[in-house]
């Protein structure tokens, strides 16, 4: 007779666990799963533990959105079981998943929390992964300093250690990606000896890390390893090495399933061929990833790439017509993908929003049944008008065609909504106008189609510097409106001044040679029962000061 082992809920989590010790995230995810299915209800210690594992398991594999709604699970679980470490572990997996969302704003707010709470707790292992995720929260936040000193902070951490390979590996590749992000805006502004030393310190950090990655046998963080060691080795002038270090990493990624980066080091390989100026064998290895990665549903933003060097390389060998389509299918792509993001940004946040309401709900049942039943009539609507919010994003009527920001139609049904909500609960409020400084001097000087390259470019630059929750709106040809919700005015201000700052450092040469681009920004308070109008009259006037005080600055009114 044949014996059927039936595997416990204990067993499978165990098997989950070891799944991420040796990278297996695919296998990791599917057993999380199963285990899921095999708990009681009412055993919410292993469920918040299982559903932790699983966000984990996604957000490894890239799938952002799952993993946030499995990670935003477990810490309601934590939270409610008083186990600090287990939200502290399970807010730095919703930050990393918030941070591929795009949110990098509201991912900061998770590492932070976490970092209090481990600071609370008085746990290294913990803290030292929480100033991980903070110093990455500020990278994607275009704060290279902040990262790099709260990333250099857990690697000094993380050598105090015992068993801490898992966190120093992790700190080593951290910084070994800041500075080569460091080593491009060196080389950008012409400090080539400053872009040696961070490339060299880079090389330094990864080699520690693949050594760390080897020595614990998990694939995973070799094959990572080995990416950042080819890119580092990808700006010398001999691409031997690197040419070896990605073949090295594509075989490791092909081997064990993971096909993200086996895609990606396919796209290394071609942009070596570009770098050599072998346009016609890149274009050939760029066409075959592209129709791979279609094929596979790949990652958007690497069809993008994709994209982009197709018609760089075709235009160098002098295909226009090859060149502009594959322009065109980028346009769209990137359309396409900012909304894709956006409505995807929008259910996670309403997710996150539910969970919060659950929170207040029990809070407020200990409250009178009538004070009740007008707070949960309010926190209805509240929900309704979020779901109507999300619809919106996903509306193209109400959608800037060219930035992918809202537009005035938009703005007109929200705004009145907003303002009305910050004065019942007495938030404060703040309105900022923008406008790109001389733009019809770019239009005439480089043309009206590098001039809409220059207004989606800036709308991604404003996507970037505020917040998950602000009002982006174009309002006129190159005017954009932001409506800084519950921002105190020298907080919006700090955020205008940030926005302001990331245009006028933007490599605006990589777009057409000489072209140096600068905004001005009005910035008012919203008073309480202020009208729509009024307020942005009053933003309007900023600005005219804005530009009359000599342009590319903040003023605030």
């Amino acid at each position: 007779m044949s014996s059927v082992v039936v595997e416990t809920a204990e067993d499978l989590l165990q098997r989950t666990q070891a799944a991420v010790k040796r990278g297996d995230h695919r296998e990791g995810a599917r057993l999380a799963e199963l285990a899921l299915g095999a708990l009681d209800e009412s055993d919410s210690p292993r469920r918040a533990r299982t559903l932790r594992l699983l966000a984990l398991h996604r957000m490894r594999l890239g799938e952002a959105e799952a993993s946030a709604r499995a990670a935003g699970d477990a810490v309601t679980l934590y939270r409610e079981l008083a186990d600090p470490l287990g939200e502290g572990d399970t807010l730095n997996v919703l930050c990393m998943a918030y941070n591929q969302l795009g949110l990098h704003r509201e991912a900061l707010e998770f590492a932070i929390r976490a970092l209090a709470l481990a600071r609370e707790a008085m746990d290294p292992r913990l803290q030292c992964w929480a100033l991980l995720r903070v110093g990455y929260s500020y990278e994607n936040l275009a704060d290279p300093q902040r990262s790099l000193q709260y990333t250099l902070q857990a690697l000094q951490l993380a050598r105090t250690l015992p068993d801490g390979e898992e966190e120093l590996f992790a700190s080593l590749n951290n910084l070994a990606s800041g500075e080569l992000a460091a080593a491009e805006h060196h080389t950008r502004d012409g400090h080539d000896a400053a872009a040696q030393a961070s490339l060299a310190d880079a090389r330094a950090h990864v080699s520690e890390a693949l050594v760390l990655a080897r020595r614990s046998g998990n694939t995973h963080r070799e094959t990572i390893a080995l990416g950042i060691l080819a890119e580092a080795a990808c700006h010398s002038t001999d691409h031997s090495e690197a040419q070896a270090l990605v073949d090295q990493y594509q075989e490791m990624a092909r081997r064990h399933g993971y096909r993200h980066l086996e895609l990606q080091a396919d796209f290394d390989l071609a942009c070596l061929l570009r770098k050599d100026r072998r346009h016609a064998l890149a274009v050939q290895r760029l066409e075959r990833l592209l129709a791979d990665s279609t094929q596979c549903d790949g990652d958007p933003a690497l069809r993008l790439r994709i994209e982009h060097a197709l018609y760089d390389s075709n235009k160098a060998l002098g295909r226009h017509e090859a060149a502009l389509k594959h322009l065109e299918v980028h346009a769209r792509l990137e359309r396409e993908h900012l909304k894709a993001q956006a409505e995807a940004q929008a259910r996670v946040l309403l997710a996150r929003m539910e969970i919060d309401q659950a929170h207040a709900e029990a809070e407020r049942a200990r409250l009178d049944a009538q004070l009740q039943r007008l707070r949960a009539q309010q926190l209805e609507e509240e929900q309704h008008a979020l779901r109507a919010h999300a619809d919106a994003l996903g509306r193209a009527a109400s959608e800037d065609a060219l930035t992918g920001l809202r537009n005035r139609r938009v703005l007109d049904e929200a705004l009145p909504q907003l303002l009305e909500r910050a004065s019942r609960e007495q938030a404060p409020v703040a309105v900022a106008m923008a406008d790109l400084d001389h733009f019809k001097r770019i239009n005439d000087q480089f043309g009206h189609g590098l001039g809409d390259r220059v207004l989606s470019t800036l709308a991604q630059l404003l996507r970037a510097n505020t917040r998950g929750a602000d009002l982006l709106a174009r309002v006129g040809g190159e005017e954009f409106l932001i409506v800084l919700d519950g921002a105190p005015i020298d907080l919006a201000q700090e955020i205008c001044e940030r926005l302001r700052v990331a245009v006028a450092a933007h490599p605006w040469h990589e777009l057409a040679a000489g072209l140096k681009v600068s905004l001005s920004v009005g910035l008012v308070a919203g008073a309480a029962g202020e009208d729509r109008e009024r307020l942005i009259a009053r933003a309007d006037a900023a600005l005219y000061e804005a530009k009359r005080r000599g342009r590319n600055q903040v003023h605030r009114g």
